[in-house]
C-alpha cells in the first residue's frame, strides 16, 4: 500500500471528501471572476466619466489664473492656488493608466481603488484652497 493510498483511506474513514479543493478552487474562481467583472465594469465607467471632464477641469486650471485680480493675493499662494488646481485634471490621465495597468495585472482590488483617485484629488484639492485662501484672509488684511 502506497503512502497515498494510506491518506486516501485514512480520509475515507474520517469522512473527508476527495473533492473538497476543486470546490474550494471553484468557489475563488467564482469570487476572482466575479471580482474581475466588478473592477472592469468600474475601470470602464470611470475612464469614460474621466475622458468627459478631462477639458471642462482643465479650462478650470486654466482659468486659476485670474486669481491675481484679487489685489491683496500674494504671488506664493496665487501659485500655489493655480498649481494644485492643475493637480485635479492631470490626476485624470494618471488615474485611468493605474487603473487599467492594475487590471491588467490582475489586481483587481487595486484597480478599483485607482479608480475614486481623482475624487479624492478634488476633495483635497478644495480643502486645501479654502485652507490657503483662509490664511490669506487671516494674515493680509484687506
Amino acid at each position: 500500500m502506497s503512502k497515498d493510498d494510506a491518506i486516501s483511506s485514512e480520509d475515507k474513514a474520517l469522512g473527508h471528501q476527495k473533492n473538497l479543493p476543486t470546490s474550494l478552487t471553484e468557489r475563488t474562481d467564482a469570487e476572482r471572476e466575479s471580482n474581475r467583472k466588478s473592477a472592469k465594469y468600474y475601470a470602464v465607467g470611470f475612464t469614460i466619466l474621466y475622458i468627459v471632464l478631462f477639458l471642462p477641469f482643465l479650462y478650470m486650471g486654466f482659468l486659476s489664473s485670474m486669481i491675481f485680480d484679487n489685489p491683496s493675493m500674494t504671488v506664493l499662494v496665487g501659485l500655489s492656488i493655480i498649481f494644485f488646481t492643475f493637480l485635479i485634471p492631470l490626476s485624470m490621465p494618471v488615474s485611468i493608466y493605474l487603473t487599467w495597468s492594475r487590471y491588467l495585472r490582475g489586481q483587481y482590488k487595486k484597480a478599483r481603488i485607482f479608480c475614486i483617485l481623482p475624487i479624492f484629488t478634488f476633495f483635497g484639492v478644495s480643502l486645501i484652497i479654502e485652507i490657503l485662501g483662509a490664511l490669506l484672509r487671516y494674515f493680509v488684511p484687506i
